[in-house]
């Protein structure tokens, strides 16, 4: 049997996602990626909680084989393409992971449609970014629109992962750079518009799921400091972070996230 199978949504614009099954009866688990990445970043995540769990890993619309549609996008449709990837696999609620871009949607789909998740896992995310980022992100979006997506890619290896993890694993390192470059510029684009528009802080006091919210101390794009306005804002929810962890902390550490996601979900019964 291979890996995963292609599975991709009934309702529009479509999502295209890949679906880990292997028989096991856990929660429903949805992982969902960063900017500029698709879901394939979560393959040794997935691949390691597909025996107990069914996985499903979503690409967000402007990214890897999800619709193109014409943007600025915003945080509320990602939020709400979060809610009808769930709805379109019928598994009822899940265990809904975010990374980055992914967790601010996932906060997102826990305000706007709360009976779709049973749990929140927001990792290396943001609720909303001081106004001092508002330069930084119209010029990345400038950057891109004139020089194509070249242009931010050495910047984004150095902001997602750390200098070990970069010498140690040169391979998934390229993997991640082809990803980028892959990723359609004007979704790319349109994307940016929502990470830098998202503005939940003020409402997280309303999810009442369980809630684990992990943070890297080498994160510079979503420091430590943007994970603990988030986790205090939460009722109940648990803070860690990681002192070896940049941003992609689900590539750096696959089998320790995986652990926090299996621990998240026994919660659950």
């Amino acid at each position: 049997m291979a890996d995963f199978e292609t599975w991709a949504s009934r309702s529009a614009p479509m999502l295209r996602a890949r679906l880990y099954e292997r028989g096991g009866r856990g929660v429903p688990v949805v992982l969902s990626h960063a900017l500029g990445l698709d879901a394939s970043m979560w393959h040794p995540v997935a691949d390691e909680l597909a025996d107990a769990h069914p996985v499903l890993c979503v690409d967000h619309r402007g990214h890897g084989g999800s619709a193109v549609t014409p943007g600025p996008y915003t945080m509320e449709q990602l939020a709400d393409d979060a809610a009808r990837a769930v709805d379109d696999w019928g598994r009822g609620g899940v265990l809904f992971v975010g990374l980055s871009m992914g967790g601010m949607a996932a906060q997102g789909l826990a305000l706007r449609h709360p009976d779709r998740v049973r749990a929140l896992l927001l990792a290396n995310t943001a609720a909303r970014y001081p106004a001092d980022a508002r330069p930084v992100w119209r010029q990345r979006i400038a950057d891109v629109e004139t020089r194509g997506l070249a242009a931010v890619a050495d910047a984004a290896i150095e902001r997602w992962l750390t200098p070990a993890f970069r010498a140690a694993q040169p391979q998934a390192v390229a993997l991640l750079r082809e990803t980028l470059l892959r990723c359609d510029a004007q979704g790319y684009v349109a994307a940016c518009h929502a990470v830098a528009g998202v503005d939940w802080l003020d409402a997280l006091e309303h999810i009442a799921c369980p809630t684990l919210v992990l943070a890297g101390a080498h994160d510079q794009g979503t420091p430590p400091a943007m994970a603990r306005d988030i986790a205090q804002r939460i009722a109940g929810a648990t803070l860690e972070v990681w002192d070896d962890s940049a941003h992609l902390s689900a590539v750096e550490h696959p089998r320790r996230f995986a652990d926090r996601v299996r621990a998240l979900a026994a919660r659950l019964g």
